[in-house]
């Protein structure tokens, strides 16, 4: 059963602020159809026979705009095998903003590679959160239940609605073959996409030459769920957005890996570990897990309990705990010393909480030697 529309955002942009756009834009178009919509996200994580079959057959594709997008491959291939289906519509009959396709602003794009529309802006004042930094920004900034995020929302599940009037034909299983135009002229990439690519292609077993602009950054949890491991990953890109060098391990997931040596290697090298809280990271780190199960969460928390025990009166300058709000105190791993530390109570998807000043604790730099 054809999508009736399939988001496409690029592989750098944070999962979890995509995702929440992506469901909350389902439920608006849902509501405007009386009825609810299939919906899917069409990212890094399916083949590109996967992607290729959504694109091809969806109602319309909303394309999440940003300098990334237009480096990002899979991307591309959305964005050419969509316009061959656009193109088999007779030019007399194709607008020159096909309803299909809906840009979204997500975040400011100064120069727009050759033949690329510029996403449009949803009023006519050009200072306006959405139309000046985009839509990234307003959701951040002012949260998702803000007046300026709903706003755009319910403007989109419109155009999402007039697109689908359009009843796009799906395009035949023979010419499903993305890769036939040439891709855009390459230009730079953004800063945020360097300064990614960059951490990931560094060696893992040395203190690369970026730590010398800026704090390492360990970040310690347990894979509870999916939704879980999206947080940790917003939160680790809010930390990268403003300028830190982040250890994750989804960051290098797409590559073989011996998972101990890489642990080992990392919180060696990292000059602070936040210990992101949750049932599951509490149950590993007291060694109460279900043998074979959370291994790594286990290794992780046997040696943030050595730091600690070595370092009696100074593991918290290296060791930070972090809180989501879904999870009460109860998930927080407790042991000797533990009840009166510090606990940043951070909202993984806006930032709401305590990330302002665990930011200007990491800016300092390393901490004393423990």
């Amino acid at each position: 059963m054809a999508s009736c529309f399939v988001t496409s955002f690029a592989a750098a942009e944070n999962p979890a602020y995509a995702a929440r756009f992506h469901d909350d834009l389902a439920e608006e178009v849902s509501r405007l159809l009386g009825r609810k919509v299939d919906a899917r996200k069409c990212d890094h994580t399916l083949s590109a026979d996967e992607r290729g079959s959504l694109v091809a057959e969806a109602g319309v594709l909303v394309v999440l705009c940003s300098p990334d997008y237009y480096l990002d491959e899979g991307c591309l291939d959305d964005w050419k095998l969509f316009q061959r289906r656009l193109d088999h519509v007779p030019a007399r009959r194709r607008p020159a903003r096909p309803p299909e396709r809906v840009l979204v602003r997500w975040h400011r794009i100064d120069e727009l590679p050759g033949g690329r529309p510029r996403p449009p802006m949803l009023t006519g004042d050009v200072m306006a959160p959405y139309n000046k930094v985009g839509l990234y920004r307003v959701v951040r900034n002012q949260g998702p239940d803000s007046s300026a995020y709903r706003h755009v929302l319910r403007e989109l599940a419109a155009a999402v609605r007039k697109g689908l009037t359009a009843a796009l034909p799906p395009l035949p299983a023979a010419e499903r073959v993305a890769r036939t135009a040439p891709l855009p002229p390459p230009r730079q990439p953004s800063v945020r996409t360097s300064l990614t690519a960059a951490v990931q292609q560094a060696p893992q077993t040395a203190v690369t030459a970026l730590r010398e602009s800026a704090p390492l950054v360990f970040v310690s949890y347990a894979h509870d769920d999916a939704r879980h491991s999206a947080e940790v990953s917003s939160l680790a890109q809010l930390l990268k957005d403003a300028g830190l060098t982040v250890v994750l391990d989804q960051d290098v997931a797409h590559e073989p890996q011996i998972w101990l040596r890489w642990m080992a290697d990392n919180l060696e090298a990292a000059d602070f570990i936040l210990t992101v809280a949750s049932p599951a990271y509490r149950r590993r780190l007291k060694q109460r897990e279900q043998p074979g199960k959370g291994m790594g969460a286990t290794w992780e928390g046997g040696y943030v309990l050595d730091q600690v025990y070595g370092n009696p009166g100074t593991w918290q300058k290296r060791i930070l705990r972090v809180l989501f709000p879904r999870f009460g105190e109860e998930a927080l791993p407790d042991f000797p010393g533990s009840r009166s530390a510090t606990v940043y109570l951070i909202d993984p998807v806006t930032g709401q909480g305590d990330l302002d000043q665990l930011l200007g604790y990491l800016r300092r730099g390393s901490p004393s030697p423990l």
